[in-house]
């Protein structure tokens, strides 16, 4: 027997995902998407944000838009990475309430419908889904994950939980106000720390991958922690200025002793391996110093540019129901 929805059928549901390099598991993926959202018996659209791939994923999701009417696809000019990926889908986006989650199904469709009901029931903006276990991650991937969201919620000042991804379902307002920060150095979850509004989560266990490989590296991981410590936060700057301070401070104290000494007729002998610790000390915090600087500096430019976040190749498909508020919400999203 079909879900009865606790949505009014004028309510539209957006589920937003990124895909990259997803051939062997999209079909899959848009199967379980849609028979999630036909039990649930309420207006939806599927957008795929195609970021670039390099196999026949996008020839894949075009044979599924024959026998799926809402399903839609977002094809970008080349690979900008999963974070402007799924900014290009929430900017498409027309639901009330935006999902957004992975393609590879580590996070469960069927998580869509018990996500939403506790949105609704009790008055949410938005609704994520907490990892209680990870299976295929590495415990040096999850101790790290963990050390770093400590270190990010401390230097932003803004509360982000370890066992959150960006599996998640969003109110319209909150998509709008994510949409509204066009800055190029992004990290969502930090931007959904930023706005704000009433939380709440749902527990599930992530599986792991049923196939293909992750295209997040660790490279790519560091990127994303220096953006979201760096664009979201000027402490490091702050950091930088009183330990300038104090090693100034100590300094002119040190430079005091030695011309007291040399006032009392004291007479030292400066060794060699003194001088060079305090040159390589001095130095040393000096070029950490210029790399924290070349962060912000480099950030500054991209941001000057003002350049588009990304360019569309081609979209096709479009929505197939009749909703006012689709209308509403498209007009005012623009």
């Amino acid at each position: 027997m079909a879900r009865k929805s606790k949505f009014s059928k004028d309510i539209v549901i957006s589920v937003v995902a990124p895909v990259y390099n997803e051939e062997q598991g999209i079909t899959d993926f848009i199967a379980q998407v849609f028979s999630v959202l036909k039990k649930m018996d309420i207006n939806h659209e599927v957008i795929l944000v195609n970021d670039g791939s390099r196999d026949r994923t996008l020839q894949t999701i075009e044979r599924q838009m024959k026998q799926y009417k809402n399903l839609r696809l977002i094809d970008l000019s080349r690979n900008y990475g999963r974070e402007i990926a799924m900014t290009a889908g929430l900017d498409q986006s027309v639901g009330d309430y935006v999902v957004l989650m992975d393609s590879d199904l580590q996070d469960p469709p069927a998580l869509i419908p018990q996500l939403l009901d506790k949105l609704l029931a009790e008055n949410l903006d938005t609704v994520y889904a907490a990892r209680s276990s990870r299976e295929g991650e590495s415990f040096l991937k999850k101790f790290s994950s963990k050390i770093f969201y400590r270190v990010a919620s401390r230097v932003s000042g803004m509360s982000i939980p370890d066992n959150a991804g960006d599996y998640r379902v969003m109110s319209r307002r909150v998509v709008n106000a994510i949409n509204s920060m066009k800055e190029h150095n992004r990290y969502l979850k930090m931007l959904y720390a930023y706005v704000g509004f009433k939380t709440g989560y749902v527990t599930f266990d992530r599986a792991a991958r049923t196939s293909g490989t992750s295209s997040y590296n660790w490279v790519k991981l560091i990127n994303a922690a220096l953006d979201a410590i760096f664009a979201f936060s000027s402490k490091p700057l702050r950091w930088m200025s009183l330990i300038s301070v104090g090693i100034s401070l100590l300094l002119m104290s040190y430079a005091g002793m030695v011309l007291v000494s040399k006032i009392i007729g004291n007479h030292t002998v400066e060794g060699w391996s003194s001088l060079m610790f305090m040159v390589s000390l001095m130095f040393s915090i000096l070029f950490l110093f210029l790399s924290v600087l070349s962060e912000y500096i480099g950030r500054i430019l991209t941001e000057s540019k003002n350049r588009p976040l990304y360019y569309l190749r081609e979209e096709n498909g479009s929505v197939h129901f009749q909703s006012q508020s689709i209308i509403q919400h498209d007009d005012s999203r623009r």
